[in-house]
């Protein structure tokens, strides 16, 4: 009798035990398959809700903060405002702050073409510089310009109407500044929005593998550089389309395009920075 209840005991001890295993691979074998497949969240939403109502307390007579902006790898992690222009002034006769960013778009809302505006001030060589401490507004956007920086860094979040946002980059481009469209203050529309992407496919340094069309909200990040002299017109510009409801925050390809060949041999030359 004795010998049944151990029998009964020790196979008790299995059928937890090879329960327990069932429940710890039905735990981890997801996290496997998602590690391997590189299916796995690269960048997380990390709330600037409470930062907005912050930093509206600062707002003045002139402009008003409605959004804020942060973009993976970088340290620009900032607050963005609108101004009136009632008078034809500038969101920039109203920084009394660094690492303010604008749009320059009158009636902040989440339109499906966003334009972000910020300075480059400190980054200004032939060759930029990446994550300096000292780097504000959107001085480390230029590190973009670099291709083991973009296939580690694809990812921006910006804050309006209440709710983060995540956005996938798609393109990184140069665009005379007079030939940007920055001022739009209703939705594109689907034929504008198709002639918008067609632009980035033509002009963007690298191929991104994302899938982008007309029906797709899409945000612009937009900054000065001198990396072709000082003379020169262009800006630089980052892209990317909104993350869509089915979508996870994954690793995804980039390669060179052939834009980016003599943005290559210039990277190679001198790094001195230009004389602000």
């Amino acid at each position: 009798m004795k010998k049944k209840k151990t029998v009964k005991k020790t196979n008790r001890k299995k059928i937890l035990a090879i329960l327990i295993v069932i429940l710890v691979l039905c735990l981890f074998i997801p996290s496997l398959v998602s590690l391997l497949t590189g299916e796995r969240n690269i960048y997380k939403i990390d709330s600037r809700l409470k930062e907005i109502k912050k930093e509206k307390k600062n707002d003045k007579a002139g402009y008003e903060t409605v959004a804020w902006l942060r973009v993976q790898g970088t340290n620009i992690d900032a607050p963005i405002i609108v101004y009136n222009n009632d008078e034809g002034t500038s969101a920039v006769d109203y920084i009394d702050k660094e690492d303010y960013l604008w749009n320059e778009n009158p009636n902040p809302k989440l339109f499906n073409k966003v334009s972000i505006l910020g300075h480059n001030i400190l980054n200004l060589s032939a060759k930029p510089e990446t994550g300096m401490e000292y780097f504000s507004r959107f001085d480390d956007l230029m590190s973009f310009i670099y291709t083991d920086f973009v296939k580690e860094n694809k990812y921006v979040q910006y804050t309006i109407d209440g709710k983060d946002y995540m956005y996938k980059i798609f393109g990184v481009y140069f665009e005379e500044q007079f030939e940007l469209d920055l001022y739009n203050e209703t939705d594109y529309t689907k034929e504008q929005m198709k002639d918008f992407l067609k632009i980035v496919e033509k002009e963007t340094l690298f191929d991104f593998d994302v899938e982008v069309n007309e029906n797709d909200k899409v945000i612009s990040l937009v900054t000065c550089t001198r990396m072709f002299g000082k003379d020169d017109s262009r800006d630089f510009v980052v892209v990317a389309r909104q993350v869509r409801e089915d979508e996870s925050l994954i690793n995804y390809d980039v390669e060179e395009t052939n834009n980016y060949k003599d943005i290559k041999e210039m990277l190679k030359g001198d790094d001195s920075d230009e004389e602000v």
